[in-house]
C-alpha cells in the first residue's frame, strides 16, 4: 500500500499536472469558454420553444420562427465560434498577433469545412465541426510558429503603426496556412471534417459509455482528495466530447428528433456535482442541519448555502474532504452510484436525455429541469438524488462527528479543571 501511495503522490500526480500544463491543452480548456455564454443563451429559447405545456406550441406558433433563430445562430455555430476561441488562445501561446492569428484559423476552418461541392454552407458549422476546430486551431498555429520563429515574414521599418505591420508580418505565415488546408482539401478532396471526426469517433465511442462517465467521475474525485482540482486536471479529455454531444443533442431536440447522445455536457448534474464535486451537498446538509458537534455545525451554517449553487470549496477544505481517508469513502462511492443511477434511467427513457446547457451555479432540481428541456422527471430524480446523497454521507459523517464531539467534550473539562485550579490559586492568595 506504502509503494501505491509513494507511486500516485511522485509519479501519477505530478505526471497529470504537467501534462495539463501543456501549450495546447491550455489552449483548448480556454479557448472551448468561449462557446459557453452562446449554449446558455441558446438553451433558454430552446426550452421556451419547447415547453411541455399544453397548447404551448399554438401559443408560440406565430414567433416561433423568431424564436428558433435564437438557438440556430448560437448552438448552430458552435464549431465556428470555438474556432474563434482557440485561434486566439494559441495566437497568444505561440506568441502571434492575436488578431491575425485568429482570422487565419477562421479561414482555414471554414475551407476545412467546404461541401463535397466546395461550397460554403454555415449549417455545417455545429456539433459536426467541433472536432475539426480543435485539429484546424492547432495545425494552422504551428504552421505560423514556424514561420515567425525563422523570421520568414515580410519585414517592414518600425515606424509603421503596429496594425500594419502586424498584417504584412502576418502574410507569409498566413499565406502557407491557407494554402495547406486549401490544397489538401480542394486540390486532394479530401474531406478533413469527416477524417477528423473518425479519428475522435473512438474517444467520442468510450465517453458516452457507462464506463468511460464512471472512469472520469472516479479519477476526478480521488485527484481532489489528494488536493488536485479534478475537474481542471483531467476535464479537458472529455470537454470537447461532451460539448460536441450536448450540442447535437440540443440540434436534434430544436428539430424535433430523439437525442442521439446519453451522456452529454451537463450530465454531471445528476450526481457529480449535486452542491459541488462528490455529491458534497450530502455532506454540507449533514453538518448543517444532524450535527452535534458544534464545530461541524457552524461550519455547515456557513458551508450549506454556498453548495446550493454548487460551490464546494468550503466543504472541501474546510471540512476537509482533501486527505480524508473517512469522508473520502462516500465522496467517490456517492458520485459513482447516482451517475450509474441516472445512466440507467436515461437509457431505460424514464427521464429525459440533457438537451440544454444550464449555468454550473443553477441549483440541483431547477438544474435537472432545465437541463432536459422541461421533463419533471428529471427533476424529481434530482431531488431524490439530494436525499440518496445524504443517506450515503450520513454514516461517515457520524463518525467524523462523534469523534469531534468528543473532542470538544475532552477539551471542555480540561478548561474546566484549569479554571477550577487558577481560582483555587487565586482563593489561596
Amino acid at each position: 500500500m506504502e509503494k501505491l501511495t509513494n507511486w500516485f503522490n511522485e509519479k501519477f500526480i505530478p505526471a497529470t499536472m504537467a501534462f495539463g500544463e501543456l501549450k495546447y491543452l491550455k489552449a483548448l480548456r480556454d479557448g472551448m469558454i468561449v462557446a459557453v455564454p452562446l449554449t446558455f443563451i441558446g438553451s433558454i429559447f430552446l426550452i421556451l420553444s419547447n415547453l411541455p405545456i399544453p397548447g404551448w406550441y399554438d401559443t408560440i406558433a406565430p414567433i416561433s420562427k423568431q424564436l428558433g433563430v435564437m438557438s440556430s445562430v448560437t448552438i448552430g455555430l458552435t464549431g465556428l465560434v470555438m474556432a474563434i476561441g482557440l485561434g486566439y488562445q494559441v495566437s497568444k501561446l505561440n506568441e502571434i498577433d492575436p488578431l491575425s492569428g485568429t482570422a487565419i484559423v477562421v479561414i482555414c476552418y471554414v475551407i476545412t469545412m467546404l461541401t463535397p461541392e466546395f461550397e460554403v454552407d454555415p449549417g455545417l458549422w455545429g456539433s459536426g465541426g467541433i472536432f475539426s476546430a480543435i485539429i484546424v486551431s492547432i495545425v494552422a498555429a504551428e504552421i505560423m510558429r514556424f514561420f515567425y520563429k525563422h523570421k520568414i515574414t515580410i519585414k517592414l521599418p518600425s515606424s509603421v503603426p503596429p496594425a500594419v505591420f502586424n498584417s504584412f508580418a502576418a502574410l507569409i505565415p498566413a499565406s502557407v496556412a491557407i494554402f495547406f488546408f486549401w490544397l489538401v482539401r480542394v486540390g486532394l478532396n479530401v474531406d478533413i471534417n469527416t477524417l477528423i471526426n473518425s479519428m475522435f469517433a473512438p474517444l467520442v465511442f468510450g465517453l458516452n459509455s457507462i464506463w468511460g462517465v464512471l472512469i472520469m467521475t472516479l479519477l476526478t474525485c480521488v485527484l481532489w482528495m489528494v488536493g488536485i482540482h479534478g475537474n481542471n486536471a483531467i476535464g479537458w479529455i472529455a470537454t470537447p466530447v461532451w460539448t460536441a454531444a450536448l450540442t447535437a443533442n440540443m440540434e436534434a431536440f430544436a428539430a424535433g428528433q430523439p437525442a442521439p447522445y446519453l451522456i452529454a455536457d451537463g450530465f454531471g448534474n445528476f450526481g457529480m456535482n449535486i452542491g459541488g464535486t462528490g455529491a458534497i451537498m450530502g455532506l454540507s446538509f449533514c453538518m448543517c442541519f444532524l450535527s452535534k458537534s458544534e464545530r461541524y455545525k457552524t461550519l455547515g451554517k456557513i458551508a450549506f448555502p454556498p453548495t446550493i449553487f454548487q460551490i464546494s470549496e468550503p466543504v472541501m477544505f474546510g471540512f476537509p474532504v482533501v486527505l480524508n481517508p473517512i469522508i473520502g469513502i462516500p465522496f467517490i462511492i456517492a458520485p459513482l452510484v447516482l451517475q450509474a443511477m441516472t445512466y440507467f434511467l436515461m437509457s431505460a427513457g424514464w427521464i429525459g436525455h440533457v438537451v440544454a446547457s444550464v449555468p454550473w451555479t443553477c441549483p440541483p432540481i431547477i438544474n435537472g429541469f432545465l437541463l432536459t428541456g422541461g421533463d419533471w422527471r428529471a427533476a424529481l430524480w434530482s431531488g431524490i438524488q439530494v436525499v440518496l446523497a445524504i443517506l450515503i454521507y450520513y454514516p461517515f459523517f457520524k463518525a467524523c462527528d462523534r469523534r469531534a464531539l468528543k473532542e470538544e467534550r475532552e477539551e471542555a473539562v480540561e478548561n474546566s479543571e484549569e479554571n477550577t485550579a487558577s481560582n483555587e490559586v487565586l482563593f489561596e492568595h
